[in-house]
């Protein structure tokens, strides 16, 4: 680790396209938790498959829009105005989602769709941009975007989930309200320069593509063991709080490593603006302390008790750790090694490996479930420290690398 004593300033545009991305996730995950609900209730009465289906058809095409958003940012008027109609979009769906009709429902979730798009792969591509004068920033700035993120989902669920639950049209337009919020807080932004970082243009193209590459396989692999573990963790949770009345059933619904992840990457955030760590010595903790977290499953005692409570919070912790050890990390490394003209581009394109593992994983989810739980565990261990040896590796690797971050030429490049 290398103490960072120089500017460790986030700009104003960072903090305010971080608050953008805020706004706009608690709107978007708010949508989320109503959306089937309403769906499935008397004014348009979908029947549960047919509002699965629909909401499932919703998600594909978010990720078919960020590509779309990152081409036309990338490519014609620029990143920030993409961001700032994708916003709109955004808001006129949730609007048009007030009036109880089948075709105010598919123009406001149409309108949702492609504006979330536009917004989410172009703002993720200004904020990074605002570290290319800041190297040592990129993992603590998208650590921070990420503190964002999570905060933005969870209030959002909390608050939109309980406006709606009382009247949908009223939290759907919260939502909308929460996305002009965004809009706004991007119209006060600067225009970022392209500037290219004097350690991406030392490194050789093959080798960038290696990095990048190899944090895409990391976090795809994370993801994939994160997910298919998810129903074996949360029957142990199920197991270890049952009877504890004081804990509301609603809250166990999510996993503890959920509300564990939000104080984490905050912590996270503050700690990465200080100190510089190499960005795959991150990704080796990040596996380190995952397969920890499954091993601690394994030895927890079948006949539950406080020992087994205790150690089952641990276990959560260090999976919320490892997440934020890992999430925000490939953003940074692909911001780094990218040619900023088409950086949009590039963030949307490796989301693509961890969505298609999830999603043919989950295809074979009903057959994991049938095997016995230790074998998942100790076989996500075992994946887990092959890959963690892999991201060490490659921090030994990109070591020569980051010494040009920390040198005086940089310095003087940033002065």
């Amino acid at each position: 680790m290398h103490k960072i004593t120089n500017d460790i300033s986030h700009s104003k545009s960072s903090t305010l396209y971080a608050f953008a991305y805020f706004f706009e996730r608690a709107s978007y995950y708010g949508i989320r938790s109503i959306i089937v609900l309403y769906l499935v209730g008397e004014s348009l009465n979908f029947s549960h498959n047919e509002a699965l289906a629909l909401y499932g058809w919703v998600t594909f095409f978010i990720l078919i829009t960020k590509f779309i958003g990152a081409f036309l940012g990338d490519l014609l008027k620029g990143n920030r105005i993409f961001i700032l109609v994708g916003g709109v979009l955004q808001s006129l769906g949730c609007f048009s989602l007030c009036f109880e009709s089948t075709t105010s429902l598919y123009v406001g979730l149409g309108l949702i769709t492609f504006g979330s798009g536009l917004f989410t792969s172009n703002t993720l591509a200004q904020f990074g941009k605002e570290y290319l004068n800041k190297p040592k920033l990129l993992d603590a700035g998208f650590t921070s975007l990420f503190v964002g993120i999570n905060f933005g989902s969870f209030l959002g669920v909390l608050i939109i989930g309980y406006i709606g639950g009382l009247d949908f049209k009223y939290g759907f337009f919260m939502a909308g309200v929460l996305t002009v919020i965004a809009a706004i807080l991007v119209l006060f932004t600067n225009e970022n320069e392209e500037l290219s970082l004097i350690s991406y243009k030392s490194v050789k193209s093959g080798k960038k593509l290696i990095y990048i590459i190899s944090g895409i396989i990391v976090s795809a692999i994370f993801w994939m063991v994160y997910e298919n573990n998810y129903f074996f963790i949360y029957g142990i949770q199920k197991k270890v709080f049952d009877g504890i009345s004081i804990i509301p059933k609603a809250y166990l619904g999510v996993g503890f490593s959920s509300y564990f992840g939000i104080i984490i990457i905050s912590i996270l955030a503050f700690t990465w603006s200080y100190i510089y760590t190499n960005s795959f010595f991150k990704l080796f903790l990040g596996l380190v302390v995952s397969a920890i977290s499954f091993i601690i499953l394994l030895i927890i005692p079948d006949t539950l008790n406080s020992f087994g409570l205790i150690l089952f919070l641990l276990s959560s912790f260090l999976l919320a750790l490892g997440e934020m050890l890992i999430s925000p990390i490939l953003f940074s490394i692909t911001t780094r090694f990218s040619k900023p003209k088409y950086l949009a581009i590039m963030l949307a394109l490796v989301t693509i490996p961890s969505f298609l593992f999830n999603k043919v994983f989950g295809l074979i989810a009903e057959y994991i479930v049938e095997i016995d739980s230790n074998m998942i565990f100790s076989a996500s261990v075992f994946i887990l420290v092959v890959f963690a040896v892999l991201a060490y590796v490659l921090s030994l690797i990109s070591k020569r690398d980051d010494r040009i971050y920390l040198s005086k030429e940089t310095k003087e490049f940033l002065s």
